[in-house]
This record gives C-alpha cells, structure tokens and sequence, in this order.
C-alpha cells in the first residue's frame, strides 16, 4: 500500500470489507485504487487461498465500483527493486515536519524548473534539512511525487503532486 500510496498515477485509495451478493453481504476486504488510466480493484493473490470466497467479493466490488478491471499483484510485485527499497526510504519520513519555507522552495523550483531529476533539485534547493529528507517528507503528503521505479540514486524524477489526494485520503 506503501507503494500505491506513493504512485504519483494514483489519485484515490479506497477500502470496501464488504460486497452485495445474492441479496447478502460478503467479506470482500477490497482496495480500489483510482489511477490516471482507471479504477481497478487490487487481488493480492498470494494473500488468499485459491478456492477463497472472497475473490468474489473482488470481482463484486469491482463491478459495484464501475472499476475497469482487477490488478493482480503477487509477493514477486510487491518486493520487486528497486522500487521497494525506494518506497521504503521515502515512507521512513512520512511523519517528519516540513517547514513553510522548505516546502516553499521546493515548489518554488518545481514551478520553475518543471520535473527535475531529484539529484538537480538537491543541488537547486538549501533548504535547512536535508533536501532529499524534505522531498520524501513532501511525497509523503501528496504535495509532490517521485518516480521510484529508477530507485533514489538521483535520476528520480521528482514533479509538483496533487494535494487532493492528501485531503481525501490522508497518508
């Protein structure tokens, strides 16, 4: 969830324990996740057992949702480098305080520069903390995102966020 949380292609994360079927509720434990190329309802297949009831829910809440399709996502998918590693650096600063001038200077530059590799906003920004600690932190939030496929070595492209979905959704 860390790594949906952090997808700058994903605007809204939601949960549905349950679904409609047959006139009764089902356990469906779901995550819908709302993206730039649609809504899809997430199968952690390695999470449940073949023959488990509650894929139906899945598919259920996935027609419930008007949602384009189900996502597949195995063990394999979820520990997969660097993205994993990237994710969890980034995360560690979830709850750390961004002062109004560092975020300030970021965005700053970010509206100057447009999307910029983290290493050149690094050497862009003098902000008090650390700059990359700021631009996990800012990520964190929603107010800016990374794109963590490449790792954090530098070349990760780092580009203004939407605070919507901070609003909606929190982190």
């Amino acid at each position: 969830m860390i790594q949906t949380t952090l997808d700058a292609g994903v605007r809204g994360i939601e949960y549905h324990p349950t679904a409609a079927l047959d006139d009764r509720a089902i356990r469906a434990d779901a995550i819908v996740v709302d993206r730039d190329d649609g809504r899809y309802v997430i199968d952690f297949v390695d999470a449940r057992p073949l023959d488990d009831p509650r894929a139906e829910g899945l598919l259920q809440v996935g027609f419930e949702q008007r949602c384009s399709g189900i996502i597949a996502v195995t063990s394999a998918d979820m520990v997969r480098e660097p993205l994993l590693s990237a994710a969890r650096e980034v995360w560690f600063h979830a709850g750390m305080t961004v002062t109004a001038d560092d975020r300030a200077q970021v965005l700053e530059i970010l509206d100057c520069e447009g999307p910029i590799p983290l290493r050149s906003l690094q050497a862009l920004a003098a902000t008090r903390r650390d700059p990359a600690q700021v631009v996990y932190a800012m990520a964190c939030e929603g107010s800016i995102s990374i794109d963590l496929r490449t790792g954090l070595d530098g070349r990760a492209i780092v580009r203004g966020g939407d605070l919507g979905f901070v609003r909606r959704y929190g982190t």
